[in-house]
């Protein structure tokens, strides 16, 4: 491994998911920071990306949900010699802690430079994978106050002009839009 790819940000590994009803996206907002946007969280250990979208959505809202796939959705679940999972709508990395990476970069000691399991500032950019979702029993949510200051249903419109960053807007209604061609 370069000494480049040992200075790189330590990564987590996220995924999240929009669910969409009558016109309308379930939204949460966010503890920490401050805005609002999808369910989500870190990826645990053996788990798929699509499962902790699900989870995690579940976790937060009470609704319980599975992932769509709007791009080959005749695929997923058929009998085949390999398994197809449904697509995220988008991956991206995002930092969530540039200045913990910018602390470690300015270290004198060239071994605070390197970010370890036992780092303890945690993620610096977060790899996020994002789902389409479909509820599996009914829509009826219910507010996780551990984690949110918030949780509401929401128009394409009102996305517009919503506390949230320019990233979070474009997914989804990017959502919105890829909701409209399921069948």
């Amino acid at each position: 491994m370069s000494i480049d790819a040992l200075l790189d940000p330590k990564l987590c590994y996220t995924a999240g998911g929009m669910l969409i009803h009558e016109g309308k996206v379930l939204l949460v907002k966010h503890k920490k920071l401050g805005i609002w946007l999808n369910p989500g969280g870190h990826i645990d250990e053996d788990e798929l990306p699509h499962q902790a979208a699900e989870r995690e959505f579940w976790e937060e809202t009470g609704v319980r949900v599975r992932a769509l796939d709007p791009y080959q959705d005749s695929l997923v679940g058929q009998g085949s010699d390999s398994e197809f999972f449904p697509n995220p709508i988008s991956t991206n990395v995002h930092w969530v802690n540039r200045e913990s990476y910018d602390l470690r970069m300015a270290s004198e000691d060239p071994t605070q430079r390197v970010p370890t399991k036992k780092w303890k500032r945690g993620c610096e950019q977060h790899v996020g994978f994002f789902y389409l979702l479909e509820a599996i029993d009914d829509y009826e949510f219910e507010q996780n106050v551990e984690e949110t200051d918030g949780i509401a249903w929401f128009t394409p419109q009102e996305v517009e002009d919503l506390e949230t960053t320019d990233d979070i807007r474009k997914e989804i209604l990017l959502g919105f839009e890829l909701h409209q061609d399921l069948p």
